[in-house]
């Protein structure tokens, strides 16, 4: 009877999945939506974080400030109105 009720293990494993999953999926929203210097570098890191989940989100956390172009939002409010009433 003592492998049908559930103990603290079971919700440690679970916890610890949940935010693992967290942690994973904010790497590969992040990487998806983010701009990187050289051309194939975006899917280097996608492929890498979706093959090797662990390692790849570690990796793309410790080293994604070097990698990743800043962004700048530079609006432009000198626009001529083409559509006038």
């Amino acid at each position: 009877m003592d492998l049908m009720t559930p103990n603290s293990g079971l919700f440690i494993w679970q916890f610890s999945g949940l935010f693992f999953l967290g942690i994973w999926s904010f790497a590969l929203f992040d990487c998806f939506k983010s701009d990187f210097g050289e051309t194939n570098q975006k899917l280097n890191w996608l492929i890498l974080t979706w093959i090797a989940p662990v390692i790849g989100a570690f990796l793309y956390f410790s080293m994604r400030k070097n990698s990743k172009n800043e962004r700048t939002l530079q609006p432009i409010f000198n626009r001529v109105n083409l559509h006038k009433s």
